[in-house]
């Protein structure tokens, strides 16, 4: 889990949106398709305190609702793991191993977290503190967990949002260390068929 974990430089395109702009950005996330399922290419960039450049590494992801998530690293490494049924599946490199995740609760609000994320879907103010703002000319949200056991592992999650089809394109999961991991979402394909094979490990 902490692959996922990780912290977000602003820079001087980035504004906080206006109170027109929030109401025509939540509007416009109630009317957007609804993501059933999701799959995308992505690019990840570590950023570690102690390290000067990021560490790189690329794959694929595939996300079901309600509760699959496949995350393949293929290059510069083969690893994959599969959250499926309260369990994380992990396969390094040809060694495969499971945990139970069923009596973890911040274990499966985090699994839950990181699929939320990948979907841009809405957010509840109850667990979260929402930042709205401007990155060019994308949408971009700012989401600070307010339950102590995620506060814990992840201090901010940072989502951009395409400005061509609403769908995120971009999320950065800050540690508490401020190190923090950057996806960037590419080829997309929303509400595709996606065979369940690539949940099984």
């Amino acid at each position: 889990m902490l692959l996922f974990m990780l912290p977000f430089f602003s820079d001087a395109q980035t504004r906080q949106m206006t109170s027109s702009e929030i109401s025509v950005f939540q509007q416009t996330l109630k009317e957007s398709v609804q993501v059933k399922t999701l799959s995308a290419d992505f690019v990840q960039y570590k950023h570690m305190n102690f390290i000067k450049q990021p560490i790189t590494s690329s794959g694929k992801i595939y996300l079901k609702q309600p509760d699959r998530l496949s995350w393949s690293y293929t290059a510069p490494f083969q690893y994959r793991m599969v959250f499926r049924d309260n369990k994380i599946f992990i396969d390094d490199q040809g060694k495969k191993k499971s945990m139970d995740i069923g009596n973890s609760k911040q274990f499966e609000k985090i699994s839950r977290l990181v699929s939320s994320s990948m979907r841009g879907g809405g957010y509840d103010e109850k667990e979260f503190t929402v930042s709205y703002l401007k990155k060019g000319d994308a949408n971009m949200l700012k989401l600070f967990p307010k339950l102590q056991d995620i506060k814990k592992y992840i201090k901010e999650i940072v989502l951009v949002f395409s400005d061509k089809d609403t769908q995120v394109e971009e999320v950065t999961l800050v540690e508490p260390s401020n190190d923090y991991t950057r996806f960037i979402l590419k080829n997309r394909k929303v509400n595709g068929q996606i065979n369940e094979s690539v949940f099984n490990l």
